[in-house]
């Protein structure tokens, strides 16, 4: 079955109506569009950035290397109108670890704060149970002290992992480990 769109030209008179209402809606549509502009971008400049990544910090447990217990990244964004985004993932070893969105960042000099949600991860114990850390609450800080080989090494705090939502606001004062061969930025 074939469909026929059959277009004609209108009369000269309506010719005017047609390029009036076509000026119209480009008009609204170019007015919409700048609308929906201006939404995208109504978060403002960044005000704070966060960086860290590496492997964990295990020189602090006593283990020789580095990263003997997985890897860690975060990326945290800080806009102008206080909206925060960002993810933070965390590996373990085992195989267990979690992946969570960022929804709180507090900059403190070159100590940065970040909280919430674990969106999906699990945990496994060394008799072989599984627990599921998805919807859990995360708080946590990291440290930038430098960027020259001179400077001590940038530091990561252990994640306190809750049902209870502590939004990062409240600083807990993590204990901080070395993180000999991991980057912190915090800007």
């Amino acid at each position: 079955m074939r469909t026929h769109v059959y277009f004609t030209m209108p009369a000269p008179r309506s010719r005017r109506r047609l390029l009036a209402g076509t000026a119209a809606a480009l008009t609204m549509s170019l007015v919409l569009g700048l609308m929906l502009a201006s939404a995208a971008v109504a978060k403002g400049p960044v005000t704070h950035r966060v960086s860290a990544g590496g492997p964990d910090a295990c020189v602090a447990f006593g283990f020789e290397h580095p990263g003997c217990d997985g890897n860690y990244s975060l990326v945290a964004v800080e806009y102008a109108d206080g909206t925060v985004t960002g993810q933070y993932t965390d590996r373990f070893a085992n195989g267990s670890g979690f992946h969570a969105v960022i929804d709180c960042l507090v900059v403190d000099g070159n100590d940065a704060w970040v909280s919430g949600v674990i969106t999906q991860g699990s945990f496994t114990f060394p008799d072989g149970e599984v627990f599921d850390l998805t919807g859990l609450f995360f708080d946590s800080r990291v440290r930038d002290n430098g960027t020259s080989a001179n400077d001590p090494p940038d530091q990561i705090g252990l994640s306190l992992l809750t049902e209870e939502q502590f939004p990062c606001t409240n600083q807990f004062d993590h204990e901080l480990l070395d993180a000999p061969e991991g980057q912190v930025v915090v800007r």
